[in-house]
């Protein structure tokens, strides 16, 4: 912790001891040059304005150094304190200054009446500044105590220019850096949430179906030749699908350390799209899906992890064949942009609801979206996705089709730049 003591300099007394000899020597000056006094006149005002000054600078120099006055608790009656005694100084020089070089006892009580009147002036004056300051500071500290107890949303407002203005706008630029990261902490920790149930809705369905198929070999159930092959067919993949879990979680855990390294290389969109939708066709047909692709020829080679874009088109599109029914529609398609390329993953079935429609589409919902869908599970793979392709300078977008299903676009350019997935090309 770094704290940053109140400097007690000796400079500010210094000024204060120099402007009461300036304001000595030139109240001496006038006294001389305009009112011709006697030498005994002279004298008798040279000893009295510097008995006022000695005083002044002594009791300066102890409420300064000593800071007797500075225990008052509340600042604006220090302020309205320091009116007083300069007020009450000022008078006491005035009257006795008056008693002794005014001949008629008349002419220094109208000079002592007309001094109390000023400083009761003064007095006012102080009282105003001081109930001035205690507002702004009355203010800080109402949002200070609100800060304190996690309002992080509390400004003060403060349309003045000097330093407690100044002070204002400190602590709002600091309210609003405590309030952007206390949003950023609720958002970690329900991504935490998020990421916990993620895990264990894909770690439980495939162990799940592994375990029954083996406790049914182990227990004898299974006699039938065929049928024991494939309970050993579907542990296998639900064994391969789980080690394929503790890749993707092996990923993100390097994404959380030391952000994704692509290594870039020059390729052609089009041949990763092939080797997608051929890689993916036999569990479409499976389901009776009909998947497909389209690329056009003029889009140029582009710099990306070839392998980490492999991985992205086969999360997407194999979401998209788990999640559809049987008799839907996959489209995969890339169009040319001005400097790259914009990669389309389409799919359709008819007769989908709205309420299915509503939960497809929230798969990439965002921050304030989040917040509805607390019931919703949200694809590891596709959180994956999306931090690969953001690695590449983009963003997977949703776009709802109607009631027909979900259009998941992204752009893939030469330099890495962030181009609008909502534009294709020229």
């Amino acid at each position: 912790m770094i704290v940053y003591p109140v400097r007690r300099s000796i400079t500010p007394f210094m000024w204060f001891t120099a402007a009461l000899l300036s304001i000595y020597i030139i109240t001496m000056a006038f006294f001389w040059w305009f009112a011709l006094p006697t030498l005994l006149d002279l004298q008798i005002m040279a000893a009295l304005l510097g008995a006022g000054v000695a005083v002044v600078g002594v009791t300066g120099f102890v409420a300064y150094r000593l800071r007797y006055i500075y225990r008052i608790p509340r600042v604006g009656t220090v302020v309205l304190v320091g009116y007083l005694l300069a007020a009450g100084l000022i008078l006491i020089i005035v009257w006795v200054a008056a008693s002794l070089l005014f001949i008629h006892s008349y002419d220094a009580l109208l000079i002592t009446i007309l001094m109390l009147f000023a400083s009761g002036v003064v007095a006012s004056i102080g009282y105003m500044q001081s109930a001035a300051i205690t507002e702004k500071l009355a203010s800080l500290t109402g949002a200070a105590e609100a800060l304190a107890m996690g309002r992080y949303h509390v400004r003060v407002e403060i349309d003045d220019n000097d330093e407690l203005s100044r002070l204002a706008e400190v602590f709002n630029a600091m309210a609003a850096k405590l309030e952007a990261a206390d949003r950023k902490e609720r958002q970690l920790d329900r991504l935490r949430r998020d990421l916990t149930a993620w895990i264990g809705y894909d770690l439980r369905v495939p162990l799940l179906s592994s375990r029954t198929m083996v406790e049914s070999i182990a227990e004898g159930l299974v006699s039938d030749p065929d049928m024991f092959d494939r309970y050993l067919r579907i542990a296998r993949r639900d064994i391969n699908a789980l080690s394929d879990l503790i890749d993707d979680l092996y990923d993100l855990a390097q994404l959380d350390v030391a952000g994704i390294r692509l290594e870039r290389s020059p390729a052609h969109i089009d041949e990763l799209i092939e080797m997608t939708v051929d890689s993916l066709r036999h569990a479409a047909e499976q389901k009776n899906i009909t998947l497909t692709c389209r690329c056009d020829p003029n889009i140029p080679p582009i710099p990306i992890d070839v392998r980490q874009i492999s991985r992205v088109l086969n999360n997407l599109v194999g979401d998209a064949l788990q999640r559809l029914p049987k008799g839907g529609s996959v489209k995969l398609n890339a169009y040319p942009t001005r400097n790259g390329a914009l990669i389309e993953i389409t799919d359709t079935f008819e007769g989908l609801r709205p309420e299915d429609a509503a939960t497809i589409f929230k798969l990439f919902f965002g921050e304030e979206d989040v917040r509805s869908q607390a019931n919703e599970t949200v694809r590891l793979r596709l959180a994956l996705a999306d931090a690969v392709i953001r690695a590449h300078g983009s963003q997977i977008r949703p776009q709802r089709l109607g009631t027909q299903g979900l259009r998941l676009v992204f752009a893939l350019t030469q330099d890495g730049a962030n181009v609008s997935p909502g534009v294709r090309g020229m």
